[in-house]
């Protein structure tokens, strides 16, 4: 909430499906507390930023805030174990008066144009919702070019106008609907069988968390870290990748 404005529960809404997976809150990652980011107040900025852990999941972060009352930014990520192949899930929200940015996908840990095998089974399996979203009034490919290079083949990008108020709920019907679908790959996940393909996946893991951590720090660079102060903005690539 900014102000009197009412926001999407963008946070409320994707937590609700994350607690399927039996989160437990982390109070510090890699030897940082993060835990002044869970709630936080600086100025006109307000939200909360957290990260957890699961069966499977190395870590799951998810949070929002709002900036003068006029943007309502939020963020989600899933990395999973290290000995699993399962995709990174990410889910990006802006929301302005008039208008409300989104990018959400599952970035494929593997090579997926030589992986027939697991192109089919996570990224394929997936084509419905990203045929269902497509008609999706503003969508159009993540303008990022850093961040579109790392998408799969059916990430769903868009900048929705709101015309009337149940498009904001239409803009937020990707991120809970990929969020399921992903989820369903956690149940029948299995640990990687062969050390070439364990190598590979880490690899490719690694590259991504890599290239994601240091383009959002170069994005806090701009307006948005400085409105969220030095404290809070330096941990956004910490907590998420």
């Amino acid at each position: 909430m900014g102000g009197s404005r009412e926001w999407t529960p963008y946070r409320d809404r994707m937590k609700e499906v994350l607690d399927q997976m039996g989160m437990r809150e982390l109070g510090e990652w890699k030897g940082k507390d993060i835990r002044k980011a869970g709630e936080f107040s600086r100025g006109t900025v307000r939200g909360g930023l957290r990260a957890y852990t699961s069966e499977k999941a190395e870590k799951i972060a998810l949070g929002d805030f709002t900036i003068n009352g006029e943007l309502h930014y939020g963020l989600c990520t899933i990395i999973p174990g290290e000995e699993y192949d399962l995709p990174i899930f990410i889910s990006r929200w802006e929301e302005r008066e008039s208008e409300i940015g989104i990018l959400v996908d599952i970035m494929p840990a593997v090579d997926s144009l030589i992986d027939e095998e697991y192109r089919k089974k996570y990224l394929e399996s997936v084509e419905p919702l990203w045929n269902r979203f497509s008609n999706l009034p503003g969508i159009r490919p993540e303008e990022d070019d850093v961040l579109r290079a790392l998408c799969s083949i059916v990430y769903t990008a868009a900048r929705v106008p709101i015309e009337n108020p149940g498009m904001r709920l239409a803009a937020l019907a990707p991120h809970t609907e990929y969020l399921k679908a992903y989820l369903a790959f956690f149940k029948d996940a299995a640990p990687i069988g062969g050390e070439i393909k364990k190598r590979e996946t880490k690899r490719k893991r690694e590259a991504i968390r890599k290239i994601l951590s240091a383009r959002y720090r170069e994005i806090l660079q701009g307006p948005l870290g400085v409105s969220l102060k030095s404290d809070i903005a330096e941990l956004i690539p910490h907590i998420f990748f």
